[in-house]
Order: C-alpha cells, then sequence, then structure tokens
C-alpha cells in the first residue's frame, strides 16, 4: 500500500483539524479512487522534524512519499506543488496562502496533491493524445495529471471539501459513449478541460523542440495558473519554471483571510477557544517581548483584584485561604492584604524543590508549616507574609496593566521547584531533569554548569526560521550579568553580541523596522552597581514595578511598535508565597532521568499578555512558560522544543495564547505611565533609597560564581582560546558577606558596561581576579580533578513518605538550614 506522509508546518491548522480532512481523503482514495483505478495509499500525519525543509534528505517522510501543509508558499525552502527529490522520491506542498489567493480549500488541495502523488510513481508520465489546440493538429503528449483537468471542481466526504478527479477513460479517446471521465460526472470528454482548468503537454513537432505548453480552459485558468506558478508577479520575483523557488508577494499581517479559507480557520480558532472567531485574521503580531521576573504567586501579586476584575480567580475577602501553623499549636493564618514592599531580610521565604512538595501537600495545605521549619524563630508578623497579598492599589504598575489587559488566570510554573529550572524551561522547554539549584560552595558544581544544559533553545530555532528569506531577528536584554548563560547555546552568543544591556533596549525601541521579532528581558538580580529590580525577596517591589513601566513605556511610547507587539510580563515561579490554586498535572517535556516525573505544573503565577491585539479581561486556559515557546514556535513553523510545546489533546497539554490574538487593534489601550523623573525611557523615584544590604543566597551566589567564570572565558576568547577552554585560574567560593558580596558584583557590572558596544574594551590584563585564593588552598577546601567528569545529576531515595529529591552533592541535605531560591 503507497504510504503518503503528511506534514504539519503551519500555525493555523490544529492537528485535529489536519486529522480530520486526511480521514476525508483516505475515504476518498479507498471508496472512490481505487475502485476505478485499481491502485491506491493511504495519508498518515507525521510530526515535523527541526529546521528548514531538506528537499533531499525529506525527514518527517515515513513512508513512500510526504505532503507538508505551510502557511506560506514566501517558504524559501519549499518548491513547487509537487516534484521529486535527486533520489527519485516523490514530495509536495499546499501553501494555505496560495488556497486563499485560489479561492481553493485547503483540504481539496490536500486531496488533489495526494491523488497525483500516488498516480504518479504508478503509471507513465506522459500519456498520447489529440493536440488541445486543435483536431486537425498532430497528437501531443500529456501530462499524466490526476486533477489538473477539473481543479476548480469539489465535492465533499463527511464535510470536507476534497478535488475532483479523472477515470481512466479520460485518456482514452476511443472508450464507448457513456463512460464516465471524471468522478462527478461534470459531462468532461477525453483530453479536454472543465472551466477554471487546464491541461500540461508537448508538442515534438513544435519547430524549437519539444518546450512544454499548457492549455487553458478560459481566462479563470489562465488566472489560477499564473497564482501557482508565479507567473503574476514583477520578473526580478518569478520563479523559473514549474517547481522553481517560489517567493509570494508580501501580505499586510492586517489583511482579512480570503472568504474561501475563512470557515475552515474559524472552527479551528472557535475549537480552540477563540472568543472572537468571526474577527479571526493573520496573526498581526511581530514583536514579542518577554519579561519574566521572580518568586512571586499570583494570588500575592494580583488576589487582590478579584472584586475588579470579572472572572479573576484571587481572594475571596469573604472565603480567604489558610493554612495551620502546626508548631504554634494549629493556630489558623488566613490570607491578608498586608504585604511588604520589602521582606524582612531576617528570613529567608524556602522555595527549593524539597520544600515545595511540603508546600503542596494536602490541597497547598503546608506553605505555613515550610516556612516555620527555616524561620522558627519568625514572628506572628513574619509569618503572615507567607500567606499575605497586596491589596488593589499597592502596586500600581501591575494593578493598572492588569486591569487593562489580559490576566492569565491558570499560567503555572513549569515545575515546583526553583528559578533557574523554571528559567531553563522558558528559553528551551525543558531543565533535562536537573531541579535543584547548584551549590555555590563547590567550585565542582558550578563546573558541571559547563557542558551540562546542551539543549537546544528557542534562539536556535529561530535561527533555523526564515521570514521573507531572511532570519527571525532576536535579542535578550539583561540588566546585571543574565541568568540564561548558563545554557550552553547561549555562552557564545552572549560573548559575540546577541544579548544588550537594558539601556539598548530603549533605544532599539524607538525604531520598529529594526527592533528584534523576539525579545527575552532578564532584570537585575542581585545588587552591584545598581539596585536588584528582579522583585525576588528581599529585593524591593517598587524597583521591579518601575522596570515593568519602562519596558511598557519603550513600547507604547512607539506607535508603531505598540501596534505590533505583544508583551508578557510573567514571574518565574512562587518564591514560597501562597496560592490557593493546586497545580494541575502537566505533561513531562522529555526523558531526562530523574525521580521527579515532572506530571505535575508548578505553583501558580502572576502572567500579563499586553498588547493592542488582546481584550481586557481574564483567560481560562492552563499554561506554562512553554505556552510561550509554544506561540513563537507556531508563529514561524518551527519544530517544537520538548512535548510540552507540542499541539495535544492528552491530559496535561498546555495551551496556546495564538486564539487570544485580536485582528483588530483596540484603540482603548492604557497610555504611558506618568514618570516623575525620567531618563532614556525608564522611571526614576524621586528620592533615592538607600541600598539594602542583602545576605546573598545561594541563588545570587551562585550567578555570581557563572559570572566570575564567563568573565575568565571572555578573557581567554579574546586571546584567541576557544569558548569550551576550562578556566584553570578560577575564583574562589563566592562570598557570604553583604559588602564583599556586593563589591565583587560590581566588578561584573565593570566588565559588563566595558563590553557594551561602542565602550573601550579594558586592557588584557592577568586573567585571575582580586581576591581570590590559589589553586592549592582551593584543593584543600574543594579537592576538583582536572578531568572531573560531568555526570548527571545523581538521584537518592528519599526517606519512606517523603517526596524523593535529586540531590547535587552527597554535602547537601534536606535538614540545610538556609533554604535556596
Amino acid at each position: 500500500m503507497y504510504q503518503i506522509s503528511v506534514v504539519n508546518r503551519t500555525r493555523t491548522v490544529s492537528d485535529l483539524e489536519l486529522h480530520r480532512v486526511v480521514r476525508a481523503v483516505n475515504r476518498q482514495i479507498a471508496e472512490d479512487f481505487a475502485p476505478y483505478w485499481a491502485f491506491g495509499g493511504n495519508l498518515r500525519v507525521e510530526g515535523p522534524a527541526r529546521g528548514r525543509i531538506d528537499t533531499n534528505a525529506l525527514l518527517e517522510m515515513r513512508g513512500d512519499a510526504v505532503l507538508y501543509l505551510l502557511d506560506s508558499a514566501s517558504s524559501d525552502d519549499a518548491l513547487g506543488y509537487h516534484d521529486r527529490n535527486m533520489q527519485g522520491v516523490p514530495y509536495g506542498f499546499v501553501y494555505l496562502d496560495l488556497c486563499a489567493q485560489l479561492g481553493d480549500p485547503w483540504s481539496a488541495t490536500l486531496s488533489h496533491e495526494a491523488l497525483e502523488l500516488i498516480a504518479d510513481p504508478q503509471c507513465n508520465l506522459l500519456v498520447k493524445g489529440p493536440n488541445p489546440r486543435g483536431k486537425r493538429l498532430p497528437d501531443v503528449y500529456h501530462y499524466f495529471e490526476m486533477c489538473d483537468a477539473v481543479q476548480a471542481q469539489v465535492y465533499e466526504i463527511d464535510s470536507v471539501p476534497v478535488s475532483n478527479f479523472v477515470l481512466p477513460a479520460y485518456f482514452t479517446p476511443n472508450e464507448s459513449e457513456g463512460t464516465r471521465k471524471d468522478f462527478s460526472g461534470s459531462g468532461l470528454r477525453p483530453f479536454e478541460v472543465n472551466p477554471g482548468g487546464y491541461i500540461g503537454y508537448f508538442d515534438p513537432n513544435k519547430a524549437g523542440g519539444a518546450d512544454a505548453d499548457t492549455f487553458f480552459a478560459d481566462d479563470r485558468s489562465r488566472e489560477r495558473h499564473a497564482i501557482k506558478t508565479g507567473t503574476a508577479l514583477p520578473d526580478s520575483e518569478r520563479p523559473r519554471g514549474r517547481v522553481a523557488r517560489r517567493q509570494a508577494p508580501s501580505v499586510d499581517p492586517r489583511a482579512t483571510i480570503p472568504a474561501a479559507v475563512h470557515d475552515i480557520r474559524l472552527r479551528h480558532t472557535l475549537a480552540a477557544g477563540a472568543v472572537n472567531g468571526a474577527d479571526m485574521q493573520v496573526d498581526p503580531i511581530r514583536h514579542v517581548v518577554v519579561l519574566m521576573l521572580e518568586n512571586r504567586s499570583f494570588d500575592h501579586l494580583l488576589g487582590g483584584l478579584q472584586g475588579s476584575i470579572p472572572g479573576l480567580d484571587g481572594v475571596d475577602p469573604l472565603n480567604p485561604g489558610k493554612n495551620v501553623d502546626a508548631a504554634d499549636g494549629g493556630k489558623e493564618i488566613f490570607q491578608k492584604p498586608v504585604a511588604e514592599d520589602v521582606v524582612s531580610k531576617a528570613f529567608n521565604v524556602p522555595h527549593e524543590f524539597g520544600d515545595i512538595q511540603l508546600q503542596l501537600k494536602d490541597g497547598n495545605a503546608h506553605f505555613v508549616d515550610n516556612f516555620v521549619k527555616h524561620n522558627p524563630k519568625a514572628s506572628a508578623f513574619e509569618r503572615q507574609q507567607v500567606m499575605a497579598y497586596f491589596k488593589e492599589g499597592d502596586l500600581n504598575v501591575m494593578h493598572t496593566l492588569a486591569k487593562n489587559y489580559l490576566v492569565c488566570n491558570r499560567w503555572f510554573s513549569s515545575l515546583p521547584g526553583p528559578t533557574w529550572p523554571n528559567r531553563l524551561f522558558a528559553h528551551s522547554g525543558t531543565c533535562l531533569g536537573h531541579v535543584l539549584m547548584p551549590d555555590a560552595d563547590n567550585p565542582a558544581e558550578i563546573d558541571q554548569l559547563w557542558g551540562t544544559f546542551r539543549q537546544d533553545t528557542i534562539y536556535d530555532r529561530l535561527d533555523d526560521a526564515r521570514v521573507a528569506g531572511k532570519p527571525v531577528s532576536w535579542r535578550i536584554y539583561h540588566d546585571g550579568f543574565p541568568q540564561s548563560v548558563i545554557l550552553d547555546k547561549l555562552k557564545w552568543p552572549f560573548l559575540s553580541g546577541r544579548y544588550s544591556a537594558m539601556e539598548d533596549f530603549f533605544e532599539d525601541a524607538q525604531a520598529e523596522s529594526s527592533f528584534p521579532a523576539y525579545s527575552f528581558i532578564e532584570p537585575r538580580y542581585a545588587n552591584g552597581a545598581k539596585r536588584e529590580n528582579d522583585q525576588h525577596p528581599p529585593a524591593s517591589m517598587e524597583e521591579g514595578e518601575q522596570l515593568i513601566a519602562s519596558v511598557y513605556n519603550a513600547i507604547r511610547g512607539n506607535e508603531a511598535l505598540w501596534r505590533s507587539t505583544l508583551l508578557i510580563v510573567t514571574h518565574d515561579e512562587h518564591g514560597g508565597f501562597y496560592d490557593h490554586v493546586v497545580p494541575p498535572a502537566a505533561i513531562p517535556p522529555d526523558a531526562s532521568p530523574s525521580e521527579f516525573a515532572f506530571d505535575r505544573l508548578g505553583v501558580r503565577v502572576p502572567t500579563i499578555l499586553i498588547s493592542p491585539f488582546v481584550e481586557a479581561g481574564v483567560d481560562n486556559t492552563v499554561y506554562d512558560h512553554t505556552s510561550i515557546l509554544r506561540y513563537v514556535l507556531e508563529k514561524y513553523q518551527l519544530p517544537p522544543l520538548g512535548e510540552r510545546t507540542r499541539p495535544s489533546q492528552q491530559p496535561g497539554a498546555v495551551g496556546t495564547f495564538a486564539p487570544r490574538i485580536r485582528s483588530r487593534a483596540r484603540e482603548d489601550t492604557l497610555p504611558p505611565f506618568e514618570t516623575r523623573q525620567a531618563r532614556r525611557g525608564a522611571i526614576m523615584a524621586t528620592t533615592a533609597k538607600p541600598v539594602v544590604e542583602i545576605a546573598p543566597d545561594n541563588t545570587r551566589r551562585a550567578l555570581l560564581a557563572v559570572a566570575e567564570r564567563m568573565l575568565v572565558m571572555d578573557q581567554l576568547t579574546r586571546r584567541g582560546s576557544a569558548l569550551r577552554a576550562v578556566a584553570t585560574h578560577l575564583p574562589a567560593t563566592t562570598p557570604t558577606e553583604p559588602k564583599e558580596f556586593t563589591r565583587r558584583m560590581e566588578s561584573v557590572d565593570a566588565w559588563l558596561a566595558a563590553r557594551a558596544p561602542g565602550a573601550t574594551p579594558p586592557p588584557l590584563g592577568p586573567i585571575v581576579p582580586a581576591a581570590r585564593s590559589t589553586p592549592a588552598e582551593r584543593s584543600k577546601r574543594h579537592p576538583l580533578p582536572a578531568a572531573a567528569p560531568r555526570a548527571p545529576v545523581p538521584v537518592r531515595a528519599a526517606p519512606k513518605g517523603a517526596a524523593k529529591v535529586p540531590l547535587k552533592s552527597a554535602k547537601r541535605s534536606a535538614a540545610r538550614k538556609k533554604p535556596e531560591a
């Protein structure tokens, strides 16, 4: 049985809809086509491979031929409608934009191409017959095409439009009268064409040789052929021949979808949950900006808005959530609107992997117990902070944006774990089974960050993508040293200029035409030359509010950029603060070895979708950080990053917010925030607050350790060494004393500033930073063989009844006094 693989590389057709169409086409082949032709085949849906389509490799083909479903004929790696590669393997393409131009349902085009791919290998490619230009002319050779002569005619199977096709008698002019020549019985005669159709042939008797020619039934068929072959385009864009590279005219992203494909896409849109399907158009978003802050739960930041935003699932003042403090005689602690701008620096809010497993037990009932376990001397007010939330208006920027744009009621962190694993999900769709932070006191664990996280990232996918023949642009903006550099495939982009400081973001936002298609903003994670603004306790919430407002103002202040951008403001994880919604099940992203199955999402986090193309209100779809990746991957027809980014109907699948994108921009959007003192788009306080001396926790110290090693790598690279070279003179373990930590972080900031475009790089001096111990002293404290293998995270079984937690080193234990961030 002839097998055709069908590969969905669109962002507009769901796999569910494709399966429905494929079932109908398979019925057509088995019940309509095969009884006449005595041969047939089957279509089956396959998953797309990574990167561009290689017509010589055809990686997605699992049978005898392959058909690709693509959004646009402007894809620079898609050739022709159907052809054979250098090995003679048939392949073809169905372009949704060309179907729209032709006025054909894409299902009928898929049927057309499938029937011809089945017929071509079975029959002669040329059939001798009468000259279509006149009976008195010598015979010619017709191309054996199943549908071109009747291509304007369709019929339905299970409500799916499919293509009419010719029958064997069409190629036998002496067949007896009354024999059907096409399936729909349109009265077609041998070697003739119906209105809207055409036939290809060549005349061996024609002067100049046997050049290909085409006979058109009418002007409509001529127009259809010009659209398919590209001859309607200017000479400079015109392809060469039937299978030449197609360059479709540029399409206005706000152009309405033609009526011929409107119904099919509308059904898909409504099935996906769109609220305004009748308004559905091509996605108008040309720029996606992600601002990911840190360590706050949904209830903690947005729970106080339940009375102001209809449908928001926040804190019910009449029935607030509660935890019982087991260490205080079972005292009930309820949610209260008493959240502090700066959480007391005398204690830490725990949120390591093992801590979160305890917090979530019994329906999120042990947040307070877990906090008291790490902070037994905490006051009643400090214990209340775990259950506290900000009342309406406390966070002017965040609350104002929430009231004016789309709040995601069910956006969860990607796993019940700490900061870094969740951020890895946001960049790559997986954390490769690592659920703990590296131990900042163990240089060996920091060293393992070179070679541990080698997975592809969204940035690799975008580098492979093409829009109008060009790669999709991206940039990571950072205010301080960026955490994403722990990913191996982002180390070289960081050193080679694909990252930019936040000052550059405000400048870049002034020009929409050159602004990146995808931007990720990393806040400042630790005090150094500037104050921390990531909202990670005990950093001030106000600093983060100023960052959010400055980013919004930069985009909102440029009308062209504003009317083409989606800004996503989210948080990586909950930071140990209570949320009343129990996290749902999840699809594991991969088969990485870990005793945690990754079958459950983490705690709910506050996320707002901000754009003139989204409604104000709430969205109850279940999302996690991989939903961002899925939207971008589907937008540019890119292969998935892990199982969560694939469209799926399985339990635990996360959604895509593509159906929430409106077709027309709202005119009632929020103007820029008023600034008390503005500088390059940033909002500055009128009176400077003193920098809070924060005793650095494990997260901040680990980040400093990575930064100082990258500083060494930068110097080695400038000297001509390979990026993967291992630094032999590494910093001592990072300091725990606030002033020394801040001093070292200021040195990192100075290095980053010197690397900025236009800055004068510092001279290449000794690569050993100041205040570092000798190798002999380090080996005494932490023996580290030169060729130590970078093994996966070891896993140790937990005691019976406790959560199973992968351990990074034997030195670490669940009874560690200070929790990691």
